[in-house]
């Protein structure tokens, strides 16, 4: 499980460093924004960052948080997919505000997963090695973005990241079920071990407020 929970931000990193990379030129080129409209977009995105991470408790409890990390993640991969496809800036907005909610969301339930899940001593090495994933992927993802504008049009880095998005979805949905989340919090070193934290969803349990 903790492969998927690694998979997802290294993948997410790929695609949204290819959206970013060519964002502002598709906002001018096919929307017709403007410096202050783009302003405006990136407004939207990030309304529905805090949006999303708001939310992102009720979702898991609702949902549970196996499933609702996949279905955040096929939120963004949609998002990404309707902006690519967007015919006018409103669209634009709209997609790019859904897009950061599913973000913000995934980005509490993930690390607090992950944080329930493996033991203290392990932590760092775990967080380290997920952010080191991420963070070697952005490059590759700018590359990506930068590429496929050059040699095909500025809306194709979008579908592909997308489609990366949703692909990575479907792989890693068996991965964190919430069966599997389950199975790997009763698998945790119990509660009253000194050196892990209450080995239950932190979601389930409320501790994500």
């Amino acid at each position: 499980m903790l492969l998927g929970l690694a998979l997802r931000p290294a993948v997410g990193n790929i695609a949204f460093l290819a959206v970013e990379t060519v964002l502002a030129l598709f906002a001018h080129d096919r929307l017709g924004i403007d410096t202050f409209g783009f302003g405006l977009l990136l407004t939207a995105e990030a309304t529905g960052g805090l949006v999303g991470a708001g939310i992102a408790s009720f979702l898991g409890r609702r949902l549970g948080t196996g499933t609702a990390l996949t279905c955040t993640a096929a939120v963004e991969g949609f998002a990404i997919l309707g902006l690519a496809a967007a015919p006018n800036p409103y669209v634009a907005g709209l997609a790019l505000a859904v897009c950061g909610a599913g973000m913000g969301a995934t980005m509490v339930l993930g690390p607090s997963l992950r944080q329930a899940i493996v033991p203290a001593h392990l932590m760092g090495r775990v967080a380290s090695t997920s952010r080191m994933l991420a963070m070697c992927a952005a490059p590759f993802g700018a590359f990506l973005g930068g590429w496929l504008a050059t040699a095909y049009d500025v809306r194709t880095p979008l579908y592909a990241a997308a489609g990366l998005l949703l692909t990575m979805t479907t792989v890693t949905a068996t991965m964190t079920s919430n069966r599997r989340v389950e199975a790997a919090l009763r698998a945790a070193v119990p509660a009253d071990d000194p050196d892990h934290p209450k080995s239950r969803d932190p979601v389930q349990e409320g501790v994500i407020q």
